[in-house]
């Protein structure tokens, strides 16, 4: 489990040029994300246990068995292939 979640937060605190440091911020500021959820996600995932992997096994199971799958993109071109989807939904408003 510790190597998951070395490579989880890595992911999240992986170091940033300026560039990318900017880049990120404008993606934080235009979704609402603030500081305090970033910092609970983190948390969050350093404290993970093997338990709260095996008490998600029946959600994560329920949704493989279903076929879900989120994706998030460009909303012109998620619409023009509407068709692939069973359902669309607007994640930022």
């Amino acid at each position: 489990l510790k190597k998951y979640i070395i490579g989880t937060i890595s992911h999240v605190d992986a170091p940033l040029t300026p560039s990318m440091k900017a880049c990120k911020g404008d993606v934080q500021y235009i979704s609402g994300v603030t500081t305090e959820e970033i910092q609970k996600e983190r948390d969050e995932i350093l404290s993970t246990q093997l338990k709260d992997i095996h008490e998600m096994s029946d959600w994560i199971r329920a949704c493989t068995e279903k076929n879900c799958f989120c994706v998030m993109g460009n909303e012109s071109r998620i619409k023009e292939n509407k068709d692939l989807f069973g359902k669309l939904t607007k994640a930022f408003r």
